[in-house]
């Protein structure tokens, strides 16, 4: 008998914005992009570092900034805090758009939203936490080890043959009536 009740998977199975193929293409410009990014990430930063010195001399904030930049221990960035945090987001939003498109439920894509949150939540942590006792380089240190770890390919590399691979026996559809428990 043919089960009548939704799946929790992002799209009906064989099919994801109109084909498989076209998901197949979208998943390669991606891992193109974000290895791209990787490969030139100092040309990538150095353009992102002259952007963001530009627009805050446009806006006056280049002081801010640099009182902000000072409060920073050598031991997270020697760059530009501005650049590094919206290079570091933009390759994990390509990270995770990935692997939005290749995983199959959102099940799994709602695993890999926590994991990366609880990294990011983690380093926060630890910024803090060296902070707070006078600059400790050991929190730093493994903050900043943790930042390498989630801003590079590795993730997704051990993310996608673990979540795709992994398919539970049963799917659940609780307050659905009729549907296995």
């Amino acid at each position: 008998m043919r089960d009548l009740h939704p799946s929790p998977t992002l799209a009906p199975p064989g099919r994801w914005i109109g084909s498989n193929l076209l998901r197949w293409v979208i998943a390669a410009l991606l891992v193109l992009g974000i290895f791209g990014a990787g490969m030139y990430a100092d040309v990538v930063r150095s353009a992102s570092d002259q952007f963001w010195q530009q627009l805050l001399t446009l806006v006056g904030l280049t002081d801010r900034a640099a009182a902000l930049q000072q409060g920073i221990s050598g031991l997270v960035t020697k760059r530009s805090l501005v650049s590094v945090v919206t290079y570091s987001l933009l390759y994990t939003s390509g990270c995770l758009l990935l692997l939005a498109v290749v995983l199959n439920t959102t099940q799994q894509v709602w695993r890999v939203l926590q994991l990366y949150g609880a990294v990011f939540t983690t380093c926060a942590a630890l910024f803090l936490l060296g902070k707070l006792a006078g600059d400790a380089p050991w929190a730093y240190q493994l903050a900043r080890r943790l930042i390498d770890f989630i801003v590079s390919p590795l993730p997704v590399i051990i993310l996608v043959p673990l979540l795709r691979w992994y398919q539970p026996a049963e799917v659940r559809h609780p307050g659905v009536p009729g549907a296995e428990a």
